[in-house]
């Protein structure tokens, strides 16, 4: 009997852990999902601002390679969440034309986010890259025409920092309530083994018991209860009857 009980607490600890590991494994997944939504959103919404200057420039008459005042915009923006850490505006092309950096003035635009622009068609995008994380919108006119394209830079490091204190902090939590799980799993499992033991040891000792009432009174305590009562009692008026017969053929008389 040790030895089941060893070897089903042994399974109630796997599944445990398997459905705790999975949980924590599907809560980080979910987080690091909403997180770069979120990074996303949140820096888009300093694009708005930028657009939103942009579109006052243009309604006055002026070219959008004419808008004098957009660097002092740009160089604005991109103080007002340490999240950023440069500004670019480049077109259809990938040609720079406005950046908060000046040293990348003659860099091309990387290749990924040309290719973001071209997978998000019109919408906003975000590379998450070790060279060229950013996140990014497209500048339209009045007339819904892509003007531009504006990139929000940012420290990737400062995320991959933020994702890995979450992951500590799924760990620890994953790690104390699948202690917890298995604790109370084992202890419960126990119990029901151990009342199972003792009903089945009642229900053996109301089997071999040889006193009637005996064996109805340990029945009753098994987990079988009435059925179990049922049967001896059923089984030993046949016995019974059976020794009556066998007593009748030996003597040669009738029943």
């Amino acid at each position: 009997m040790q030895t089941t009980n060893r070897r089903m607490v042994a399974v109630a600890v796997i599944v445990c852990g398997f459905a705790v590991g999975m949980a924590g494994l599907l809560n980080y997944f979910k987080y690091r999902s909403a997180a770069n939504r979120i990074v996303t959103e949140r820096l888009v919404v300093t694009g708005r601002s930028v657009e939103t200057v942009i579109h006052l420039a243009l309604d006055l008459g002026l070219q959008f390679a004419d808008i004098a005042t957009l660097p002092e915009t740009l160089e604005r923006e991109r103080g007002t969440d340490n999240l950023i850490q440069g500004i670019d505006i480049f077109d259809n092309e990938g040609r720079l034309l406005y950046s908060t950096d000046k040293s990348r003035s003659d860099r091309a635009v990387p290749g990924l986010w040309l290719s973001a622009v071209a997978s998000a068609r019109g919408t906003n995008w975000l590379v998450d890259d070790e060279r060229a994380s950013a996140a990014g919108m497209p500048l339209k006119n009045s007339f819904g025409v892509t003007l531009a394209h504006l990139a929000l830079r940012f420290s990737r490091e400062s995320l991959i920092a933020e994702n890995a204190a979450v992951a500590r902090e799924l760990t620890a939590n994953t790690l104390a309530i699948f202690a917890l799980s298995t604790l109370v799993a084992s202890f419960a499992l126990v119990g029901a083994l151990r009342r199972l033991a003792h009903g089945v040891a009642h229900a053996e000792a109301a089997l071999i018991a040889t006193d009637d009432a005996r064996a109805v009174e340990l029945a009753a305590r098994s987990p079988f209860g009435l059925a179990l009562q049922r049967f001896i009692l059923s089984t030993r008026s046949v016995g019974r009857e059976i020794e009556k017969l066998n007593d009748c053929l030996e003597r040669g008389t009738k029943p």
